[in-house]
């Protein structure tokens, strides 16, 4: 195997590719990138088994070949060449060797038969969308899935193309977002349930990616592809809960105000939460006050008056100000309108102007 390559068109390939690798596992092909040359055509591909990535890198002065060798070492060596380098790859005597103008580096190969196939996605339907509006939709709603294993439809994101919205969601069932992203054209699949921790390597490779992307599923795969990527991904087989039915449309209080005083708030209340970050809100129409009152008895206590149109009854309630200002990361508009349903019952969080996300909020009991 041989061929010649610019460092930078190598670089990011071998570091996103070398992200998916396993560092300790049984099978140790699991921690290497696979390195295939074809006619003027580099592919590297890894696994970790739940998502695999391939990159197609264009090259020159090809051998036909195939080798697999550790991703970490390769993703050192290629990071350490000098901008502007062109690197010579080839095969010999059991090793991979990396030459440069600055030297060369041997490194060891393994067996590349253990290396797993990446799967192709059989049947389904394909869609069509920009990948920016596909990453977006995902990351507004991935941080309230459960971390526990549990119930795995609820450490994943659910994801329901319904003719030109794009829908997801998650909910640990202590919270629950929602985000709807507007189509330029209709889409027809069915819906799927992404894992959760395996978003993280999907969301860092298409944040560096424009244009469209073709996103295919079946009951068990998830295949995206672009321009010289593919990357496929174990779905999680269950239903996901008809969260539609949970949303309250009956209020007894209201308030609006500016994301900004608010997260300055909750971003102050960390300091001085407790083991359960609890932060007690107070709300007075007939006074047109909005008070977050914070207190650690072994820290301090900290209290905010916000500036906010507030409508309904009293109300004293309080939430987990982590839950609260997480829903802050997703929201891009300068106001937020806070809705209550009254004592036990959860919180509705919308950005004003803006009726693509939404955020629901359980109180704390203590």
């Amino acid at each position: 195997m041989q061929c010649t390559v610019a460092r930078e068109q190598l670089l990011e390939p071998v570091i996103q590719t070398e992200k998916t690798t396993i560092k300790k596992h049984t099978l140790p092909v699991l921690s290497c990138i696979l390195l295939e040359v074809t006619d003027n055509t580099l592919l590297l591909s890894s696994t970790n088994l739940e998502v695999g990535v391939r990159f197609t890198v264009p090259v020159e002065k090809t051998t036909k070949g195939m080798v697999a060798v550790s991703g970490s070492v390769l993703a050192h060596v290629i990071s350490s060449l000098p901008s502007g380098t062109e690197v010579v790859l080839s095969s010999d005597n059991g090793h991979l060797i990396v030459r440069s103008s600055e030297g060369s580096s041997k490194i060891a190969l393994h067996d590349t038969e253990d290396f797993p196939v990446l799967p192709e996605v059989e049947g389904g339907k394909e869609i069509t969308l920009p990948a920016k509006q596909f990453r977006d939709t995902i990351n507004a709603v991935v941080y309230c899935a459960s971390n526990s294993t549990i119930k795995p439809e609820l450490s994943s994101v659910f994801v329901h193309p319904d003719g030109s919205t794009l829908i997801a969601a998650a909910t640990d069932s202590f919270r629950l977002a929602e985000k709807k992203t507007p189509l330029k054209h209709s889409i027809d699949s069915e819906p799927f349930l992404i894992p959760s921790k395996s978003t993280s390597n999907l969301l860092r490779i298409l944040e560096q990616v424009e244009g469209d992307v073709q996103v295919k599923s079946n009951k068990h795969q998830l295949s995206i592809t672009l321009p010289n990527i593919y990357i496929t991904l174990r779905l999680v087989s269950g239903t996901f809960p008809d969260y539609t039915q949970i949303i309250p449309k009956e209020f007894v209080s209201e308030a609006t105000m500016l994301v900004f005083d608010f997260e300055r708030t909750l971003r102050k209340a960390t300091a001085f939460s407790d083991q359960f970050n609890q932060t007690t809100i107070t709300i007075s129409p007939k006074e047109k006050k909005f008070i977050a009152h914070t207190k650690n008895d072994s820290v301090g206590e900290t209290t905010d008056t916000l500036a906010a149109a507030i409508t309904g009854k009293d109300l004293v309630i309080s939430f987990n100000q982590k839950y609260l200002l997480d829903s802050l990361h997703s929201i891009t508009s300068d106001s937020i309108t806070i809705q209550f349903g009254g004592q036990s019952q959860p919180a509705l969080i919308r950005p004003v102007g803006n009726d693509g996300f939404l955020y629901l909020v359980m109180p704390m009991n203590r």
